[in-house]
């Protein structure tokens, strides 16, 4: 018996040899949103009001929709779609907000959520979209597990710009998706993903929030879970389930839907345990939050769409740097909501001071341990489709879980929950690595089995993201 999340993540991995996909995908009869927002009332925004840096998204296709519900604020009250291309022609506009929402579908999108007092309260709320016909054509149907990361990469640049301010930021992975997505008349093309709530600094009501701010709990769907279409004894089986859809990743988005509060559970982990092998501690990090924060203002690189796919260069990586670049992992949320499920793998080809190998990152230790001995660098370079894009880095991360065991927790939610987790750990590596004038991407193409076993990753482990980190 396995859960659906186990097939599809298998069905989307790249491998050096695979034979055709047996399924067709259908997504050509879907009829993309209008999201012109024609006849509605626009607001435009200015630098400072949004993140200053931009999200790196891969191929630069932009595929997450972002919704802000405002309560009390200086902007009048209402449910705002975020336009990035509107423009008044007013100097100095960086996007429009589109008022999409008045009062009563505030009151409406309250009943989404498990904690309606809390989101009622909530200044303003965050509401994060895959709009999946942006990146379909390009990743078929890897589209949804990408957009699921880039998702996370957004609201990692949202949460990241808010805590610079001070803001007390709390991630929501738990809402029935089909009433938040009627409420924002979302088309069948755009599914709901994640929510933030973010409250000011001086504020008491986020101290009594549904995560605590310790952002170590997930929301799951295990209860509700439709065994003939969640598990399936066989292969075949699952996938004749899911031909009614017209892709398998919309099968997949259906399995994690929440669609009955009462049966959606809050499970909280904690996992602070040493690990085996030998404890490496991280050394301080190298600039302040403040520094921090600033140099990622002042940066141009920061705010590119597209990142960058130029080689690396031969160096090696200060040990200081790339501390740094592990423990402001934390800046933000680090098991932002995968309930701490989601686990950090550390390649280390050319870091000084440090013995070449596998170490796995516990945040809670500031330490890393090791777990295998070195690996060979070419060896790793070709277990990528085009290996120059990593050769020479200086090391790798490589963000791997259980799936059975995360969806025995959390259901088929759990895929979701976990590729938006490394999505946000992708994005905070990759905007410190521009704090530190270094390289930190997000590599699509690997080869999930010749990089597992290459690293002695148990086989039980599915890599649902890797980050490349060099010069």
């Amino acid at each position: 018996m396995r859960f659906y999340s186990q097939l599809y993540h298998e069905s989307v991995t790249y491998a050096p040899k695979r034979v055709a996909d047996p399924i067709v995908l259908h997504w050509e009869k879907q009829n993309p949103g209008d999201r012109q927002y024609k006849g509605k009332s626009r607001i435009d925004l200015h630098p400072g009001e949004i993140p200053p840096w931009i999200y790196g998204s891969g191929d630069g296709l932009r595929p997450v929709g972002v919704y802000v519900v405002l309560r009390g604020r200086s902007l009048p009250d209402g449910i705002y779609a975020y336009d990035r291309d509107g423009r008044s022609g007013a100097p100095d506009v960086v996007g429009q907000l589109v008022r999409i929402g008045g009062k009563a579908e505030m009151e409406s999108l309250l009943e989404a959520f498990p904690d309606k007092e809390f989101v009622k309260n909530t200044p303003i709320l965050y509401v994060f979209t895959g709009i999946l016909e942006r990146s379909v054509w390009r990743y078929g149907e890897s589209a949804y597990s990408q957009t699921q990361k880039d998702a996370g990469a957004c609201i990692a640049s949202v949460m990241l710009n808010e805590k610079s301010k001070g803001s007390k930021v709390f991630p929501l992975g738990g809402f029935v998706d089909d009433h938040l997505a009627v409420t924002l008349g979302l088309p069948s093309t755009e599914v709901p993903l994640a929510c933030l709530a973010v409250f000011p600094e001086y504020s008491e009501m986020a101290f009594n929030s549904v995560d605590d701010g310790v952002g170590e709990s997930a929301y799951s769907n295990r209860a509700e879970m439709d065994l003939t279409l969640g598990m399936a004894a066989d292969v075949s089986a699952a996938y004749d389930a899911a031909a009614r859809f017209p892709s398998r990743f919309m099968r997949q988005n259906r399995g994690e839907c929440i669609d009955d509060l009462s049966k959606c559970i809050r499970v909280r982990r904690l996992a602070t345990q040493a690990l085996p092998g030998d404890e490496f501690p991280l050394t301080p990090v190298k600039y302040s939050n403040e520094r921090y924060f600033d140099d990622l203002k002042n940066s141009e690189e920061a705010g590119q769409v597209v990142q960058k796919m130029k080689p690396f260069i031969r160096k090696g990586m200060d040990l200081d740097d790339f501390s740094s670049m592990l423990r402001w992992l934390e800046l933000g949320h680090i098991n932002l909501f995968g309930a701490g499920l989601l686990k950090i793998w550390v390649v280390i080809f050319d870091v000084m001071f440090v013995y070449p190998g596998v170490y796995r990152y516990i945040p809670v230790r500031k330490a890393i341990y090791m777990q295998s001995g070195q690996v060979v660098p070419r060896k790793f370079w070709k277990c990528h489709g085009v290996p120059a894009q990593a050769e020479n880095c200086a090391y790798a991360v490589l963000l791997t879980a259980d799936l059975d065991e995360a969806c025995n927790l959390l259901g088929e939610r759990a895929y979701r929950l976990l590729n938006m987790n490394a999505g946000y750990i992708a994005e905070s590596l990759r905007l410190s690595g521009i704090v530190l004038r270094k390289t930190a991407r997000n590599e699509h193409f690997y080869y999930q089995d010749e990089i597992r076993n290459l690293c002695g990753i148990p086989e039980s482990e599915s890599v649902l993201a890797e980050i490349l980190v060099g010069k």
